[in-house]
């Protein structure tokens, strides 16, 4: 067991494999995924759309729509998750560890008030503690993410609210529950950019403050540079490349992980977007070499036919590329923003 997924971490993920059945035969969306986070520590997953980011969170916590195959290992808060009782895995999903979706109106009952729901989910996690008591660690919650006057907004439905203090308040309802993990899915994708920052904010002051394990799935490259000690990058299924994240921003040693940062909005340093050419595999196809060859402009003959396993070419630093070593690093303009220092 490597120091990524090593016992009594947070999360620890081992050769994780997700199939999903559909009319036109069985759709791999994970290969092999390995990873771990460490207590207290945040860890971004970024890729591109159906790079597998948001599947492994939903795997993490056993989570997949019925006739998916899972195979591989997966311990959660120190629980096999694989292994749990349904009524073993709901305690876990409620208490130890939380999830965080996109959309925060899918997570908050239109007909409760905001102070019902909180109460709720912390006595659920906790059934001894009282509904007094519940009340207090509500209101006291909701000050803690950020919510003016929690007592007042307690008595509000969430049609009554913003979108950002929407997601507070589902922020707060994971928190009642006491987890040693939150798992955030695109958080703060349906919000503007000055909400989106008080969240990035209030989830880094979180994870400082309470020692909270933080796994966030993500395609903004900004929210990675403020927020993650550690970032996952995800292609076709897989994991290309992990390591610490200012180290992986600076210097990418995978061409995917390079060509993303590329990219990005607003790092171009010449005024325009650096597009991806061509489009992932389909999950229903089985590359038989590298997944990105198609689209890799560095390519060689043999990652047509050669299956690039992860390896540790410098220490912290997994990669699956035959040339891990010798891939440039990004422009020195693009490298200042990405890997400005977090306060």
């Amino acid at each position: 067991m490597t120091a990524l997924t090593k016992r009594g971490a947070a999360l620890g993920m081992r050769d994780v494999r997700v199939s999903l059945p559909s009319a036109g035969g069985e759709l791999r969306v994970l290969r092999g995924v390995t990873f771990g986070v460490g207590r207290g520590e945040v860890v971004a997953i970024a890729g591109e759309s159906g790079s597998g980011k948001s599947t492994s969170i939903l795997a993490a916590l056993r989570l997949l729509p019925p006739g998916a195959q899972v195979s591989g290992s997966i311990e959660c808060a120190g629980e096999d998750v694989l292994a749990l009782p349904k009524r073993e895995l709901r305690r876990l999903r409620a208490g130890r560890a939380r999830i965080v979706f996109q959309d925060p109106w899918r997570a908050l009952h239109p007909m409760k008030r905001v102070g019902a729901q909180l109460v709720e989910s912390a006595r659920t996690a906790d059934p001894e503690l009282s509904a007094a008591a519940a009340r207090e660690l509500a209101r006291e919650t909701l000050g803690r993410v950020g919510i003016p006057d929690p007592a007042a907004r307690m008595r509000s439905y969430p049609h009554q609210i913003s979108g950002g203090q929407a997601q507070r308040i589902v922020i707060a309802m994971a928190l009642v529950a006491g987890p040693d993990v939150l798992f955030c899915d695109e958080p703060t994708t349906a919000l503007d950019v000055t909400t989106q920052a008080q969240i990035l904010e209030l989830l880094r002051d979180l994870n400082r403050e309470l020692g909270l394990s933080i796994v966030l799935a993500t395609h903004d490259l900004e929210v990675i540079a403020d927020i993650a000690d550690r970032l996952v990058v995800m292609y076709a299924g897989e994991i290309v490349e992990q390591g610490p994240t200012a180290e992986v921003l600076a210097r990418p040693r995978h061409p995917y992980t390079y060509a993303l940062l590329r990219s990005a909005p607003g790092l171009a340093g010449e005024g325009r977007l650096h597009a991806i050419a061509g489009r992932p595999p389909s999950p229903s196809e089985e590359p038989s070499g590298c997944a990105f060859a198609e689209r890799c402009p560095s390519a060689a003959d043999a990652c047509a036919t050669v299956r690039p396993a992860a390896r540790e070419v410098v220490p912290g630093r997994l990669v699956a590329c035959i040339r891990a070593e010798g891939y440039g690093s990004v422009a020195a303009g693009k490298r200042a923003v990405l890997t400005k220092e977090r306060p």
